[in-house]
């Protein structure tokens, strides 16, 4: 008998009639407002159904089908009161009891995969659906986004170009192969003509400015700028082209113009520097000089510190000031000085954020690193004792970390969310771990914790770099925007700017980037010779000069 309330027996239609009962209860309290008793009914539900699965399952095809459908409808409920472990169950009930329901299927799925987890899963059902219904646009939809998760980016296509097979004008559908191919001309034009017939005027600007960074074409360009003529984008690009025109005074015109609206804009200031400069004649980047420590820090008064130098793990010589003291006579003289030195080792902790790590094992003078195979049968047994999250956190604070990265690439989401707690440290390792294993989804949620921690810009210029790689352009671009706008000096944010403007095809603003890049950090020059993001200009006379 169920814990609450009594359920009548009966067969065929006697029981779908108690059921139809039980759920019209809940939704008469999701009516008043009660979702706590709307939620305890939905719960009875499951009970009941768990108890009756065999009865049920001898009903007629008909009559499942209809209490399949009716406890659908209460899952997707349970979905939206949150409730998600009892609304997976009841639509798991629902597409056993009728393993046609397509929406069972689907909402599986769509759960799954909006909450991201068990994503694997989440493909299976929504493959599923798909077979039951394959003219539905919204399950190809979901299942593109489901492959592009895991980084199937083929297979991604494939399921949005079905999308559009079904609806050639669905806006979502092509948004999502732009962002696998923002350089796709024809979708592209597409997409404006769907924007067009909406009369999107903000989407319709940044698709025409898109098209026209990829392609140069000018009709584009005149109708962005009918409906936005101050739009800085649309702007930078019209002087782009008519400096390829060689009408050089125009294009002035337009950048001192961009610079009075936008004096600020780091992409405003290089092209403004290039067709505007300052100084009686341009510099070439073997000319720059090299910026000296005293000029970033002119504005701070910096007495002259002790220099540091460690010997042996638990051993410290202090030269400078204090060198020459064989030992410190009092407690007090101790006590400062250590705290000098913690300050400066605080201070010092704050320049590389995001570590290598190796493993070393170190035996009466000597060091070697240390290699760790891990077996599967290990690991099996480390996972039967504990969870492997926690197997993790273990190998690590022993310092087995060849281990511990092993145990990272095959753990799964929820697992790996169990570590988001972790110190900065940590999460560092782990990040590190998921890129070299390529899981770009999974290195992407470490990175913005790590930046929720610390607002550091060596975190940003990770995550952009992440982003770059996942296509997220836009993303990427705005966030290194934002470095720049707060430090103009960042080699590392300039070079990154040079690899998004060659993935548009603006060939002057990463000659631009890339001058700039190597200006405040010329060791991206040999990075820049081996990037296959700038591969195709590799024979540039100018490129050539830059990285030389």
């Amino acid at each position: 008998m169920p814990l609450f309330g009594k359920k009548k027996g009966g067969k065929g239609s006697g029981i779908l009639k108690n059921y139809e009962k039980l759920v019209h209860e809940a939704y008469d309290a999701l009516k008043r407002g009660d979702s706590d008793r709307a939620i305890m009914e939905f719960r009875k539900l499951l009970r009941w159904i768990t108890e009756d699965l065999d009865k049920i399952m001898k009903l007629s095809d008909e009559d499942k089908k209809k209490l399949s459908e009716l406890i659908t409808a209460a899952g997707e409920e349970m979905i939206n009161l949150k409730d998600y472990d009892v609304a997976i169950k009841i639509l798991e009930k629902a597409k056993t009891i009728d393993p046609h329901n397509f929406r069972a299927w689907m909402d599986i799925g769509k759960d799954l995969l909006q909450r991201n987890t068990q994503v694997p899963y989440a493909l299976v059902c929504l493959r599923e659906a798909a077979k039951l219904k394959p003219d539905d646009v919204e399950v190809h939809l979901l299942l593109g986004d489901a492959y592009r998760i895991q980084g199937q980016y083929d297979k991604a296509l494939a399921a949005y170009q079905k999308a559009l097979k079904v609806d050639p004008n669905n806006e979502d559908a092509l948004q999502k192969v732009l962002k696998i191919q923002p350089e796709n001309i024809d979708i592209l034009e597409r997409y404006i003509q769907v924007l067009e017939s909406k009369g999107k005027k903000e989407d319709l600007v940044k698709a025409y400015n898109k098209i026209v960074s990829i392609t140069g074409d000018k009709e584009y360009l005149e109708r962005g700028l009918q409906l936005d003529p101050e739009n800085k984008d649309l702007l930078m690009n019209k002087a782009r082209i008519l400096l390829r025109e060689e009408k050089l005074e125009d294009a002035k015109e337009i950048v001192k113009k961009l610079k009075e609206m936008h004096p600020d804009d780091p992409d405003i200031q290089m092209l403004y520097d290039e067709l505007i400069p300052t100084e009686p004649h341009e510099e070439t980047p073997q000319e720059v000089e090299s910026i000296e420590v005293s000029e970033l820090f002119e504005d701070i008064s910096l007495g002259e510190a002790p220099e540091i130098g460690f010997e042996e793990e638990g051993s410290m010589q202090i030269e400078g000031d204090v060198a020459g003291k064989n030992e410190i006579s009092t407690d007090e003289e101790s006590a400062s000085l250590q705290s000098q030195v913690g300050e400066m080792a605080s201070e010092s902790e704050e320049s590389p954020a995001i570590k290598s790590y190796e493993v070393s094992q170190s035996e009466e003078g000597s060091s070697e690193v240390a290699k760790v195979e891990l077996t599967s049968e290990s690991f099996e047994e480390k996972s039967q004792e504990i969870p492997p999250y926690e197997v993790f956190l273990k190998l690590y604070k022993e310092g087995k970390m060849e281990e511990a990265s092993e145990i990272l690439k095959n753990l799964s989401e929820e697992n790996l969310d169990k570590l988001l707690d972790s110190d900065t440290e940590v999460l560092e390792f782990i990040y590190h771990a998921l890129i070299k294993y390529d899981k770009k989804e999974e290195a992407l949620t470490f990175i913005n914790t790590l930046i929720s921690k610390n607002e550091k810009e060596e975190y940003k210029i990770e995550k952009a770099k992440l982003l770059i790689e996942m296509g997220e352009m836009e993303e990427a671009e705005a966030l290194l925007n934002d470095i720049l706008k707060k430090n103009m000096k960042n080699g590392m944010a300039m070079y990154l700017k040079a690899r998004i403007m060659s993935i548009k095809g603006v060939e002057m603003s990463v000659r631009n980037f890339l001058m700039m890049a190597t200006k405040f950090a010329p060791e991206l020059k040999d990075m820049a010779r081996n990037d296959p993001f700038l591969e195709k200009y590799k024979d540039k006379e100018w490129f050539k000069k830059i990285t030389s």
